[in-house]
């Protein structure tokens, strides 16, 4: 009879059970009786960091002090900033301290200054092995799937943006579909908006001008005009056709300390500036 006895106790285990989870379902509480539970806030959209520190053969290595790598987060699903030569944008999911960064596109220029593209190149790699993060005061940190530290930053301090009129834009990349590319070595393509609603500027080889129109966020510009040269340089040409045809379907600008994009209708980026010092 043990065995009987012993069916029967479980059995009855299985109603309690079973009765207690109708009961947490009809009250639709989570445990502690705190209602529905409320989705995680998102800490890093908003922010911006620089480099301190990385990981590499198993120990941290402090970040160049000849460059300035950056990290900012612009939304809840987009970061982006500087590698320390090229500037880099990827996406990214946050959820409670757990993070995923998908592979990171960027410009492509070559530094001369010994190290930076070492450094930028072994950036790049580990910000895509982030799996956690933390924020103590001022200091960001990323580890890996293994809980390594990987990445340490510190915050930012806010610069303050520079005004689209009256600056000397240059241009950093083209963003052509899904094609990121940078400048011609040799070459400079330059935007002036002028207090007058002109936009003039060198596409490369040939000075161009156009009207623009500014409300709020919005930008529009109008027919452009060219002089007539042609330069032998390889790529150029082909360069200031691509950019002529990005400027002409801008609608929108957006600035970030010296940094200038224009985007078209959709809001997607198309064309990077810098201000020129």
């Amino acid at each position: 009879m043990r065995p009987r006895r012993y069916t029967l106790t479980l059995a009855a285990t299985a109603v309690v059970l079973a009765a207690c989870l109708l009961a947490a379902g009809c009250t639709g509480q989570a445990p502690g009786g705190e209602g529905n539970a409320t989705a995680p806030t998102a800490v890093l959209d908003g922010t911006a960091w620089n480099l301190l520190s990385y990981e590499q053969d198993g120990s941290m290595k402090d970040a160049l002090e000849e460059t300035t790598v950056t990290l900012i987060f612009t939304d809840n699903t987009t970061l982006s900033g500087s590698a320390g030569c090229n500037h880099y944008s990827a996406r990214y999911t946050e959820t409670g301290t757990a993070i995923a960064i998908g592979p990171a596109v960027s410009t492509l220029m070559y530094c001369e200054t010994p190290g930076v593209m070492e450094q930028e190149s072994a950036y790049l790699g580990l910000l895509d092995t982030a799996a956690s993060f933390a924020i103590e005061g001022d200091t960001l940190t990323l580890r890996d799937i293994n809980r390594t530290v990987t990445l340490v930053f510190e915050k930012a301090t806010p610069s303050e943006p520079a005004p689209l009129i009256g600056t000397t834009w240059t241009l950093e990349s083209l963003h052509a579909g899904d094609t990121v590319s940078s400048v011609v070595a040799g070459s400079m393509i330059t935007a002036v908006f002028g207090e007058d609603g002109n936009l003039t500027g060198s596409a490369g080889c040939n000075r161009y001008f156009a009207t623009c129109t500014l409300s709020g966020a919005s930008l529009s510009i109008g027919q452009i005009g060219s002089t007539k040269m042609h330069c032998t340089a390889d790529g150029i040409m082909e360069q200031e056709t691509t950019y002529l045809n990005l400027l002409g379907d801008v609608k929108r600008y957006a600035i970030e300390g010296d940094r200038l994009d224009l985007l078209d209708e959709s809001g997607v980026r198309a064309l990077t500036f810098r201000a020129k010092p």
